[in-house]
């Protein structure tokens, strides 16, 4: 396994977990398509920092996602809106524990043992974790109503048409220092 200082979430990643290294300092295991990596950062921190690298903060990215799917617990957080990488977590972010996946590269997922989940990729190992089939379940199908609506928001079109029935001008008031629209007149 390779070994990495730090980590930018890219298309091919599928997972983040937790991982402490060998003086108990929490790090991370990253699963990509072809590649398992050991990061020397937190998975929470390898989270900001590639909200952060694609132009948004974490806490930008909750904000829009309860604003998109209502004030939920937990929610799924767009990495970068124009890779189209979105990603949720199994549990709470404040816990170490707390494991991060990719929605784009599940293939499915299965209960093993009481609390305890597959989760099965298109390609590469399966993870398991601690989770109940219906907690999964709800944040995978979270994230996929995420991605879709923020989706069509970015590749919708839309048409806005003007057709002024007055001329005006916007003039700067210096003694009230503040700008009005005034008609002019004809």
């Amino acid at each position: 396994m390779k070994r990495l200082d730090e980590y930018i979430i890219q298309m091919e990643t599928k997972c983040i977990l937790n991982h402490y290294d060998e003086s108990g300092k929490l790090c991370s295991i990253v699963v990509e398509e072809e590649e398992v990596y050991e990061v020397n950062e937190s998975p929470l921190a390898i989270i900001k920092k590639s909200i952060q690298y694609y132009g948004g903060s974490l806490n930008g990215a909750i904000l829009s996602a309860k604003e998109v799917l209502g004030n939920i617990s937990m929610p799924p957080v767009m990495i970068s809106g124009s890779k189209g990488i979105y990603w949720f977590p199994s549990k709470s972010i404040a816990h170490e524990d707390c494991a991060w996946f990719s929605v784009d590269h599940i293939r499915d997922y299965e209960p093993i043992e009481d609390r305890m989940l597959r989760v099965n990729f298109y390609t590469g190992p399966s993870i398991t974790i601690d989770s109940t089939y219906y907690r999964f379940d709800k944040k995978v199908n979270r994230a996929h109503k995420f991605k879709n609506i923020m989706e069509r928001r970015a590749h919708s079109k839309w048409l806005y048409l003007h057709i002024p029935t007055k001329s005006f001008s916007i003039i700067r008031d210096g003694a009230r220092n503040h700008y009005r629209i005034a008609e002019k007149k004809e």
